[in-house]
C-alpha cells in the first residue's frame, strides 16, 4: 500500500496551494483549489456531494495527473488530507465524501482516508496489551435543559446504545468501564492516570466562532453544568501525560449544530498534544448511526490495528445500510502508518522451545515470586526514549564516513570512529546523542525550562513516573514493579534506577570493573559489607558501564574482546552475588538481537562460564526475539543452538516484540498478585 498524501496550503492569490506526494519522496507540481469552494452548500445526496467535492479538488490539470498517476501505480493507497493551520476553514468541508466517480474513498478498505496533522512529539508504538481498555463519559448535566436551553441527554438509551456495540467485541479484547456521575474534570483527570487506551466521550458541546474556543458540558460535584474549555481540558491531558491513544467524541442524537462544531474544533488540539487518533463528529449523528458505526469500528480497530481502515470500514457499513449521515464521522490522525493496536488480535507472541505456552509463563512467575528471576536487559528496551543502535550505527556512518558494508553495526562504525579521532571521543559523543535523543523524545509539556548536562540528571528532573504516565507498558517501570532484588543491563542510562525510585525503592547501581583502570572505583560491597540487594534496596548491575564514569563504557569492537577475555579470565571482577544469580535464577534476556555483540557477550563471557561452574539442577532462561529480525524458523534454530550451546539448561525463545514480552508479563504478574490479594 502507498502513501498518498494531500497538502493544501493557505489561500494565496490563485487559490488554496495543493501539493500531493507519494510514498514521501515522490512529489508532483503543485495546483491550485479554488477559493470558491468555501463557503460549501450542501446537499441531502452525499454521493453527489462526494463527486462535486472530488471534481472540485481535483479540477487542477496538474493535481488530475498526480492522481492519475497515483491510481495507476497501486489500487491500494493510504490516503493522508494534511490541510495546513492557515487553511483552516476548508476543515468545515465534508472531505470524506470524496468521490472519484466509482467509490466513496473514505469506505473502501483499498484507501484508508484521515485527516493527518503532523505533529513533533514521539510516538511509543502500536500497543500490545490485551484487552483493550476503554473509558466511556456519558455527560448528562441536571440543569441541561434550565440553564442552558440544551436537551437532556438519555443516559440508559446511550449506554445501552455503546454496551450493544462494544458487547460484538468481546470481554477478552475490550475492557470497558462507564465514568460514574458525576462526571467531573477532576474524576475524569483520576481515571486516565489508571492507563486507558480510549477516551469514549459523549455529551453536549458548545462553540464560540468569535473567540475560536469550544467547550464541553461536564457536570461539578452536585451534578449540574460545568463547561469546560478545550484548553482545560487539553492542558489537563498534556499536563500529566495521561493521553489514550484514540479519543472518541460523539454527540447524541439531539445535539445541535454547535454541539459537532465544538467537538470538530476540540479535536485538532488533542492531537497537537500527542492524542494519537481523534474520531469527531462534523454533524449531527442519530443514535442508530453511531450505535452501527461504533460496533463496526471497534470490531475492525480490535482486528486490524488501523485505526484508518476501522473508520474506512465503519463507513462502509453505514453506506450499506444506506445511513444519509455517512460522512459525519472525521478521524484526525497525526500517524502515518494508522496503526494504534498490534496487527495481531490476540497481540501474543510465539512461546517456542515448549507445548504449553501458559506453562512458560506460570513457571516465570512462580520464579519472580520467589525472587529467583533475573532479568538482563539490553539496549532495545529503550525504544521509545533513544534509537536502536542500528539507527544510530547508520546515522554515524554517515556523519563520519564509514567506508564499509556492515554500516548497522555500532561496535565497527564506533571502532571506526575511535581509532580516527580517539578513544574517548565515541564515549563522550554516545552520552551527549543519548541525552539530545531523549529530550527530543520527551512530550514538549514536560521539557524543563534550563539545560541539563547528563541524561541522568534530566530524568530526575522531569521525573520517571512523569515520563511514564501515559503507559502502564513502559518496560522499566513494569520490570520495577516485580519487586526483584537484581537487575542485569547492558546499558548505560538510568532509566532502571528512576523506575525503581519512582516505586518507593532505594535502588544501588554497580558498575562491572570489567578493565583495570577502573579497579579502583568504590563498590557497595566493599562500602557496605553487609549490603544484600533485596526488593526494597535492589542492586541495578550495569555490565557495559554507565554513564557516571564514561571509562567503563563498553562500546566499541575492541572493548566487547577485552570485555570478553577479562572477565573469562578473571571471574571475580563480577561480585559473588551477581554471579550466583546468573548461575542459579531464572534468566530473563530481553532487548537484543540474536547478532547483537551485547548478546553474543552474555552467552559467551557470562553464561558458558558461570554454567561450567555450577553443580545444581537444570535452571531455565527465557530469550525473547524480535521476529522482525528473526523469522520464527530462525528462532527455532536458535533454541537448539541455544540449548547445545548451554548445556542442562532449559531455553524458551518468545518470538515477539519486546513490548509484546512486557504486555504478556504485565497481564500475568498482575493476575497473580489479585490472586493474593495484591499482597506482594
Amino acid at each position: 500500500m502507498i502513501d498518498l498524501e494531500i497538502r493544501i496550503f493557505g489561500l494565496e492569490e490563485r487559490g488554496y496551494p495543493v501539493e500531493i506526494t507519494l510514498d514521501g519522496q515522490q512529489e508532483f507540481p503543485r495546483g491550485y483549489l479554488t477559493a470558491d469552494i468555501v463557503p460549501w452548500a450542501p446537499t441531502d445526496d452525499p454521493e453527489s456531494d462526494g463527486r462535486r467535492l472530488f471534481d472540485t479538488l481535483f479540477a487542477d490539470a496538474d493535481l488530475r495527473a498526480a492522481w492519475a498517476q497515483a491510481v495507476g501505480q497501486s489500487r491500494e493507497r493510504r490516503i493522508r488530507l494534511r490541510i495546513d493551520p492557515a487553511a483552516a476553514e476548508l476543515h468545515t468541508l465534508p472531505w470524506e465524501l470524496l468521490h472519484d466517480g466509482t467509490a466513496m474513498l473514505s469506505a473502501q478498505d483499498a484507501t484508508p482516508f484521515s485527516r493527518y496533522l503532523p505533529i513533533a512529539l514521539p510516538w511509543s508504538g502500536a500497543v500490545e496489551e490485551r484487552p483493550v481498555r476503554v473509558l466511556v463519559v456519558v455527560s448528562n448535566p441536571a440543569d441541561l435543559e434550565s440553564r442552558y436551553n440544551l436537551p437532556p441527554v438519555d443516559v440508559e438509551r446511550e449506554r445501552a446504545a455503546l454496551e450493544a456495540a462494544f458487547s460484538a467485541v468481546g470481554d477478552e479484547h475490550l475492557a470497558v468501564r462507564f465514568l460514574d456521575p458525576p462526571v467531573t474534570l477532576r474524576k475524569l483527570e483520576h481515571a486516565l492516570r489508571e492507563g486507558y487506551h480510549v477516551l469514549h466521550f459523549l455529551g453536549h458541546g458548545a462553540f464560540s466562532r468569535r473567540r475560536g474556543q469550544a467547550a464541553l458540558y461536564f457536570q461539578d460535584e452536585e451534578g449540574n453544568g460545568a463547561r469546560v474549555l478545550d484548553d482545560d481540558l487539553v492542558n489537563m491531558l498534556a499536563r500529566h501525560g495521561a493521553r489514550p491513544r484514540l479519543i472518541v467524541l460523539v454527540a447524541c442524537q439531539s445535539a445541535t449544530r454547535a454541539t459537532t462544531d465544538a467537538f470538530l474544533g476540540l479535536a485538532p488540539k488533542l492531537v497537537r498534544v500527542g492524542v494519537p487518533a481523534v474520531v469527531a463528529m462534523q454533524d449531527v449523528v442519530t443514535m442508530e448511526t453511531g450505535r452501527r458505526f461504533g460496533a463496526e469500528f471497534y470490531s475492525s480497530l480490535l482486528a486490524t490495528g488501523q485505526v484508518d481502515l476501522a473508520v474506512n470500514q465503519a463507513r462502509s457499513t453505514l453506506l450499506t445500510d444506506g445511513r444519509p449521515d455517512v460522512g459525519v464521522p472525521v478521524l484526525f490522525m497525526r500517524l502515518k502508518s494508522g496503526q494504534l493496536w498490534s496487527a495481531e488480535a490476540d497481540a501474543r507472541g510465539a512461546i517456542l522451545g515448549t507445548d504449553e505456552p501458559a506453562g512458560f509463563w506460570r513457571g516465570l512467575i512462580r520464579n519472580i515470586t520467589r525472587r529467583r528471576s533475573t532479568p538482563i536487559i539490553g539496549p532495545r528496551v529503550r525504544g521509545r526514549w533513544i534509537p536502536s543502535p542500528a539507527e544510530i550505527a547508520s546515522l554515524w556512518a554517515d556523519e563520519y564516513d564509514y567506508p564499509y558494508s556492515d554500516r548497522e553495526n555500532l561496535p565497527r562504525v564506533l571502532e571506526y570512529i575511535a581509532v580516527r579521532q580517539g578513544e574517548m571521543f565515541p564515549r563522550e559523543e554516545m552520552l551527549e546523542a543519548m541525552r539530545e535523543a531523549f529530550e527530543q523524545h520527551m512530550p514538549s509539556c514536560l521539557k524543563p525550562e534550563r539545560e541539563y548536562d547528563t541524561l541522568d540528571e534530566l530524568v530526575a528532573a522531569v521525573g520517571w513516573e512523569s515520563l511514564t504516565a501515559d503507559d502502564p507498558n513502559e518496560i522499566h517501570r513494569v520490570l520495577a514493579s516485580l519487586d526483584l532484588p537484581l537487575y542485569v543491563t547492558t546499558n548505560f542510562d538510568n532509566f532502571l534506577a528512576a523506575a525503581l525510585k519512582s516505586q518507593g525503592k532505594k535502588p544501588v547501581r554497580e558498575i562491572c570493573r570489567w578493565d583495570e583502570m577502573l579497579d579502583d572505583l568504590p563498590s557497595v560491597f566493599e562500602e557496605r559489607p553487609d549490603y544484600v540487594p533485596s526488593p526494597e534496596e535492589p542492586l541495578v548491575y550495569h555490565l557495559f558501564g554507565n554513564e557516571e564514569e564514561p571509562d567503563s563504557l563498553v562500546l566499541t569492537e575492541d572493548d566487547h574482546l577485552d570485555f570478553l577475555v577479562r572477565i573469562s579470565a578473571e571471574p571475580e571482577r563480577i561480585p559473588n552475588y551477581v554471579r550466583a544469580a546468573l548461575a542459579n535464577n531464572s534468566l530473563i534476556i530481553l532487548g537484543y538481537g540474536l547478532n547483537d555483540w551485547g548478546f553474543r557477550v552474555i552467552l559467551r563471557g557470562l553464561m558458558a562460564t558461570t554454567q561450567r561452574r555450577r553443580r545444581r539442577s537444570v535452571k531455565h532462561i527465557g530469550v525473547q526475539l524480535d521476529p522482525r529480525d528473526v523469522s520464527v524458523v530462525d528462532a527455532q534454530a536458535a533454541v537448539s543452538f541455544l540449548e547445545d550451546y548451554l548445556q542442562e539448561v532449559r531455553i524458551n525463545v518468545y518470538s515477539g516484540t519486546t513490548q509484546q514480552f512486557i504486555a504478556e508479563l504485565r497481564e500475568w504478574w498482575e493476575r497473580e498478585r489479585a490472586a493474593d490479594g495484591g499482597e506482594r
